[in-house]
């Protein structure tokens, strides 16, 4: 079976490798990468072990933000005869299960199922089902996984678990008013263009904040009423005329959907109503530590603490979501109430030019996906 790997340097050696491996350059860090070709798992339907389980064949697959860190760990310490299989979200086919799993079938088309801080099953850990998504076949518990609609395509779904399982938490968690003024930072990022179209339904005002102007019709299009272009070294967004306006003339934004909790928190207290709501899913310095780059920002808490308590703000970590709020998002998307930005597609022998794409490309819009041919 197939693997899209990060290699050790003698992996290549020492292990039997599809395609062409190569090398691509991610925050001045030379990466291996290469398909690593492995036995397939055994699996009995009728074996005790298995008899929650299911065997799938994993069709299409994509990368996260959060996967950078694995991919960091193995180009900077890992063995070098050694390889690590990537991946955070899949879409694959049922090719066998377990005697008592009764809903799920050969064919049957599924995606993880990422629930968390609770998983539907006391046996199995919340979370994501595998960081290996990219492993051609597993064999996964019945509770981890989740059939999706008909109409969505693999590229799609291979894009939808956390993404939409995040935002709809997030949402849920917010109790967002009709009428409020929501603002989204990093309006590009996957997290946030997931907010932009869940949004979208909802009688809300979307602001966003982004480095740059690149896509911003097609944000406009997905509902975003102002797109502020902020510099990424700046201070506050009170210093900021389009911001500052909305705290001037309508009592600031009332909700907050912060993807990097370490690049906007501090500068965008100033701009918040009082009684508002800030949630955030994620730092930007996840791996920066481990190839010698500075970290994101350095934090004053005491002056934060005292502008959140001034203003009565609450502020929310979140963490993936529940079942429930993945089964919203596909039934939204099955309704045609929820977009989803598939930017490309790759295929075999491409494993150089989808990093690439999926960490490099500054004209990236929305998730890349890796198909197996």
């Amino acid at each position: 079976m197939r693997n899209l790997a990060i290699l050790g340097k003698n992996a290549a050696s020492a292990y039997s490798l599809l395609n062409a491996s190569g090398t691509v350059v991610l925050n001045d860090v030379a990466v291996s990468c290469g398909i690593v070709e492995t036995g397939e798992p055994q699996f009995d339907t009728d074996a005790e072990e298995n008899r929650f389980h299911a065997l799938i064949r994993v069709r299409a697959f994509s990368l996260n933000y959060r996967d950078k860190n694995r991919i960091f760990t193995m180009a900077v310490s890992g063995a070098d005869n050694g390889f690590y299989v990537v991946g955070s979200e899949f879409l694959a086919e049922i090719v066998a299960v377990g005697r008592e799993v009764i809903d799920l079938g050969p064919g049957d088309r599924v995606i993880g199922n990422n629930a968390y801080p609770v998983a539907d099953c006391d046996s199995v850990a919340p979370g994501v089902p595998t960081n290996h998504a990219s492993r051609e076949y597993q064999v996964l518990h019945r509770a981890k996984l989740f059939k999706v609609p008909d109409s969505m395509p693999d590229a799609t779904a291979a894009s939808f678990s956390i993404g939409a399982q995040t935002i709809y938490s997030m949402i849920r968690r917010l109790d967002i008013s009709e009428g409020a003024n929501v603002l989204v930072t990093s309006a590009k990022s996957n997290t946030s263009l997931f907010a932009i179209q869940a949004l979208k339904s909802r009688k809300v005002n979307v602001y966003a904040t982004s480095t740059s102007k690149r896509f911003e019709a097609e944000l406009d299009r997905a509902g975003v009423k102002q797109l502020t272009i902020i510099d990424p070294e700046g201070g506050s967004f009170a210093d900021i005329p389009e911001l500052a306006r909305v705290g001037r003339e309508h009592g600031g934004f009332h909700f907050v959907i912060d993807p990097y909790f370490d690049l906007h928190f501090a500068r965008v207290l100033d701009v918040m109503a009082i009684g508002g709501k800030y949630i955030s899913c994620g730092v930007y310095d996840q791996y920066l530590s481990m190839i010698q780059k500075p970290p994101a920002r350095v934090y004053k808490t005491g002056q934060e603490f005292m502008k959140m308590m001034i203003k009565n703000i609450e502020v929310i970590g979140n963490c993936i979501g529940l079942t429930s709020d993945l089964q919203l998002a596909a039934c939204d998307f099955a309704k045609g109430k929820l977009d989803v930005a598939v930017d490309s597609v790759f295929s075999d022998g491409e494993v150089v030019a989808f990093l690439d794409r999926t960490y490099n490309a500054p004209e990236r819009f929305g998730k890349v996906v890796y198909q197996y041919a």
